[in-house]
């Protein structure tokens, strides 16, 4: 009789520990594989992470595993290595982490997608001297063909023209005589031979490029620490080119949807073909296919948002990290991980190099780098010859604000817009009014659900709360009282109104959260900014995403003060990131520009720094500070939060949960429990316990031992205990 052999399964339930199983003869299933097996009453979808010879449990209590759904493993033996580190170190179930690697499909036991069937390759077949009446759509597809001198799939002309051709429409110019269609090779794509880079490299670019190349199939980490418009992307797709030559794949992170339009057309464009994207913006279907080609490595170049980091990428060689500095980059719900960190991780395991790129580096990455921990790589000018713009202040204590706007700051738009420029103004903050209240009696339109007042939407003529999405009908009257109700404070849709009233012929747009709902939307109004000649482009934080616009002579900053006295630990770093990287929008293309911060606190040492205009002096006192008081880079952090119905029973909690950390303590402060900045979200209640610690080890020492007692004695149900390792924000 064959002797019997046992799995551990990997299975996506709040529980930490793997399950046992027993494999039929006919099965032999490996790790990474996805598995049909009973669990409960139920049958469920699991992930096999290794074999074993002798089960946790009796034999007899074992179940047997019901189908294998794959032939081969889905996920790579370096990725479930990473994968099993991630929920070490982030105090999250295995198996959750595992299962929500892979795409919400394949989670529910879908088939993977069939290979694809290799495309028509099609090239212009048009005499240039004999006469047609050829459309637009048709003139630039011919145009992208004879641009690329060689034949192309309908994919890599998508890429190339963004038109979305379909194949029926290529059929019909191939019909008309206007293209030829040949059969292409199946197999993975060739690299590009497109002649290089698009521009000249300046010295700073090549010798970055020589050192990222340098250490391919070595675990280097590089700080590309690049000033805003110094080519940190040119430096990107040249390595990656190179990478890509070597038969290698690539993986570019970016931290957001907001980056991913323009960059994925300036990578495509590089390397027709070649890109798979992946982020929130595709329907699941498209979210699949583009993993399964990056998997099987049809497209050996991934780009997108931080989930993409655990897609299988079985050639990898190198793993780009585009301004690591955001917090796009660091999940704040369920799994609370930085996939920044996971890419440095993700490097060491497969032996290859991470470039970090950013203008404003994190505290942590540029302490690493000034210690040798990481190489660093600096792009201290533009190519173009440009310098960064100054920054210059507005004491809004002298000059009074109408609806934010200062005159001086009228003053400079009307230049730049004389001169044929574009403005910026960024206020971070979206809606019209931050509060609706009523001068009479005193009453507040505050959220029935949360610690936070209701924001005016007077565009949809709706007050919402931007913490839980409640939202009711805008009224113009007190209900207490009857009194008008006055509008306080300022949006961005208010500062529209206001910039439209002052500039009432200029073109103005607003890019917020608000205006880019519908799917296409993004695309749209950065063509459109692009387009303008001068105009007026007011919006939040999307406007410093790393988008290059090179007819922006003006950026105004409405209100940085709300980030200046913050009691949050990175509440003054991301605030001169915010600014310096807003300010990077302006100048470019060689011509100066400009940048005004209105402030009622001009003296403030941050806006002294940022008028000096060099960003490693402006973070060294910060560093100062950090150090002084053992916080990250000079020391580890987590926070335990408990969340609950009722502010009673979640503040019980909580106080049990801080004893217990605290008896496991060693050389770790345990400070709380407290409630969170915002007490009550959503009607539920939040108290959190803050753990620092000198030693990393320590810190996850006291965080396991707590985590199994409260495994063994669980808390009531209606309460939910999470652990953030490493938060980057203490709200």
């Amino acid at each position: 009789m064959p002797q019997e052999t046992f799995v551990r399964v990997a299975i996506d339930r709040p529980l930490d520990r793997l399950f046992d199983y027993r494999c039929p003869p006919e099965l032999r299933p490996l790790p990474g594989q996805r598995v049909r097996l009973p669990f409960g009453r139920t049958d469920t979808v699991g992930v096999v992470m290794e074999s074993v010879e002798t089960p946790a449990v009796a034999s007899s209590r074992i179940r047997a595993l019901g189908a294998l759904i794959d032939p081969d493993p889905v996920l790579t033996a370096p990725l479930l290595e990473l994968l099993r580190f991630t929920a070490r170190y982030y105090h999250h179930p295995l198996g959750e982490v595992v299962l929500n690697a892979l795409p919400p499909a394949l989670r529910r036991g879908a088939p993977l997608p069939d290979p694809r069937v290799p495309e028509s390759l099609w090239r212009a077949d048009i005499d240039a001297d004999q006469p047609r009446r050829i459309g637009p759509r048709q003139q630039a597809t011919i145009d992208a063909l004879r641009e690329a001198r060689a034949p192309l799939t309908r994919d890599a002309l998508n890429d190339l023209t963004g038109l979305g051709l379909r194949r029926a429409e290529l059929e019909r110019m191939a019909a008309r005589g206007l293209l030829a269609a040949e059969p292409a090779a199946s197999g993975t794509p060739e690299p590009s031979e497109d002649g290089g880079p698009a521009v000249p490299l300046t010295p700073e670019q090549r010798d970055a490029i020589a050192e990222i190349i340098g250490q391919t199939g070595r675990p280097t980490v590089f700080l590309l620490d690049g000033v805003t418009g110094s080519g940190k992307t040119e430096v990107y797709l040249e390595a990656a080119a190179r990478s890509l030559a070597r038969g290698g794949q690539v993986l570019i992170l970016i931290p957001e949807i907001a980056l991913t339009p323009q960059l994925i057309q300036r990578v495509s464009r590089r390397f027709p073909g070649q890109v798979a994207a992946l982020h929130s913006g595709l329907a699941a279907g498209e979210r699949l296919r583009a993993w399964d080609d990056a998997r099987r490595g049809e497209r050996p170049l991934l780009l997108g948002t931080r989930s993409a980091l655990f897609t299988p990428l079985p050639r990898l060689g190198l793993i780009i990290v585009d301004e690591e500095h955001d917090p796009a980059y660091k999940q704040q719900d369920g799994l609370h991980y930085h996939a920044r960190d996971l890419a440095i991780l993700r490097g060491h395991i497969e032996s290859l190099p991470v470039v970090l790129g950013s203008a404003t580096p994190t505290l942590e990455t540029l302490e690493k780098a000034r210690s040798g921990r990481y190489r660093h790589l600096r792009l201290g000018t533009r190519p173009d010859g440009s310098r960064p713009p100054a920054v210059n202040c507005l004491d809004t204590r002298v000059h009074a604000t109408d609806e934010g706007l200062s005159a001086p700051m009228l003053d400079a738009m009307r230049r730049t817009l004389a001169q044929g420029r574009q403005c910026f103004i960024l206020l971070n903050r979206r809606g019209f009014a931050r509060v609706l209240t009523c001068d009479h009696c005193g009453w507040v339109a505050d959220c029935p659900r949360c610690d936070a007042h209701l924001t005016v939407h007077a565009s949809i003529r709706r007050s919402i709360c931007h913490l839980c999405g409640f939202t009711q009908p805008l009224t113009e009257s007190c209900p207490q009282c009857g009194q008008p109700l006055r509008h306080l404070g300022v949006g961005t849709q208010r500062l529209e109104r206001a910039l439209s009233r002052h500039f009432p012929d200029t073109p103005l747009m607003r890019l917020d959260r608000d205006s880019i709902r519908r799917r296409g939307a993004l695309e749209r109004s950065l063509e459109t900014i692009r387009a303008m000649d001068a105009g007026i482009v007011v919006g939040t934080q999307i406007l410093a995403k790393g988008h290059d616009f090179p007819r922006v002579g003006l950026v105004g900053i409405i209100d940085v003060d709300q980030g200046l006295f913050s009691s949050d630990l990175r509440a003054a770093e991301q605030t001169l990131q915010l600014v310096l990287q807003a300010a990077g929008r302006a100048g470019r293309a060689g011509d100066p520009g400009e940048v005004l911060i209105q402030t009622g606190h001009p003296e403030h040492p941050l806006m002294r720094a940022l008028r000096a205009g060099d960003y490693a002096a402006m973070v060294g006192p910060l560093l100062d500070e950090r150090r002084h008081s053992g916080m990250p880079p000079y020391g580890y952090l987590a926070l335990v939060r408990v969340d609950g119905p009722g502010p009673e029973a979640t503040q019980r909690q909580a106080e049990e949960m801080a004893r217990e950390l605290r008896r496991h303590a060693r050389e770790v402060r345990v400070l709380g429990p407290a409630p969170a900045p915002r007490h009550r979200v959503n009607r539920r209640y939040r108290e959190q316990i803050l753990l620092a610690s000198s030693r990393r080890a320590t810190l996850h020492h006291t965080l396991g031992e707590t985590r199994r007692h409260w495994e063994e004695h669980p808390p009531p149900r209606n309460l939910r205990i999470s652990i953030d390792v490493d938060p980057i924000t203490l709200a």
